[in-house]
């Protein structure tokens, strides 16, 4: 049992705390990593709370990552809970249940709220805490992690027939252009991460933990873009699959869908994946959508919970949030 516990916010200088206490808990990463996912996320916020013990310096942490969604038209901030740990010795520290709890509940009186750098919600997929979190940190299950995909024979599928008016290209990063496609799209959102130029380049581009592939969808004439596709390979799921991880075209554009389909297909076969996976959310047309170009549905263990802290029940986030593999850090 441990005593001489102060929960506070992050403050400038515990990222060397941060990080050892990570490594000993999870698989090791570097301080490139951390500084790269927390402290130069797009929003420019760092919401993490520690225990910081008199003698042994950090010994647990509850961990946000700040993104700007549009939600019903107003620009918000949300938080995906990652990376969540307390070591051994002190969980039972504090009022029951304990240090995670009491480090969470801290957190959420912190910075969950209206204010300008203050949460609308939470989210996560807590499979090992989800019993926890439902009984004391209000973790509601939004829906659950139904994956869609095809198997991709070897040799790969045979070429798709796409619109000979669109190319799509493999960029180093996205651009303005990308920012006025986003704005365009912005309005048909209820609730959605922002995805402008600067959160995807940081998200994609410059991520510390894998290699992602950026394409793009534009018109040959005029060379307006039409959509944007990010792909990675990674072990998840199955070994080696091949994942479309974020998506951004109206769902009703069709020749552009096509062509960044059939993209990933070929370029999933030229890495040898077995197959090529995706998600949306179940009342999204693209969830259709892409079962009509061949996909299949395949339900996994993950599921999604979402801790609201305003006015908006379950039920919104269900129906309206339009969701990608690029808003989890798993993929």
């Amino acid at each position: 049992m441990s005593d001489a516990i102060t929960i506070r916010p992050y403050r400038p200088g515990d990222e060397t705390g941060l990080l050892a206490g990570h490594n000993r808990i999870f698989p090791p990463r570097t301080m490139a990593h951390w500084l790269w996912k927390f402290r130069d996320n797009p929003t420019g916020l760092v919401h993490t709370m520690v225990a910081d013990h008199e003698q042994e310096g950090l010994v647990g942490a509850y961990v946000t990552i700040p993104a700007r969604v549009v939600m019903e038209g107003e620009t918000r901030i949300c938080g995906q809970c990652v990376d969540l740990w307390v070591m051994p010795d002190h969980r039972r520290y504090g009022p029951r249940p304990g240090l995670f709890v009491n480090l969470a509940l801290a957190h959420y009186e912190l910075w969950g709220g209206r204010g300008a750098d203050q949460n609308a919600f939470h989210y996560g997929w807590p499979i090992a805490t989800w019993r926890i979190g439902q009984k004391y940190l209000r973790d509601e299950m939004v829906r659950d992690w139904d994956f869609l995909f095809r198997e991709l024979p070897p040799g790969g599928l045979p070429p798709r027939a796409t619109s000979a008016e669109l190319e799509v290209r493999r960029v180093a990063r996205y651009d303005a252009d990308t920012d006025a496609l986003w704005a365009a799209l912005a309005p048909t959102f209820q609730l959605a991460i922002v995805r402008d130029a600067r959160y995807l380049n940081w998200r994609f581009a410059d991520a510390q933990d894998a290699a992602y592939e950026l394409f793009e969808c534009r018109e040959r004439r005029t060379g307006r873009l039409r959509g944007i596709a990010v792909l990675t390979q990674r072990d998840f799921l199955a070994p080696n699959g091949c994942f479309l991880v974020d998506w951004l075209l109206p769902a009703d554009d069709l020749d552009a869908t096509v062509a960044l389909v059939a993209t990933a297909e070929q370029r999933a076969a030229a890495l040898r994946a077995p197959s090529l996976a995706t998600l949306f959310q179940h009342r999204d047309p693209r969830f259709l959508g892409f079962q009509r170009l061949g996909f299949l549905v395949y339900g996994s263990t993950y599921f999604q919970v979402v801790i609201p802290f305003d006015q908006h029940e379950a039920l919104f986030y269900k129906e309206h949030w339009y969701h990608t593999l690029g808003d989890s850090d798993l993929v």
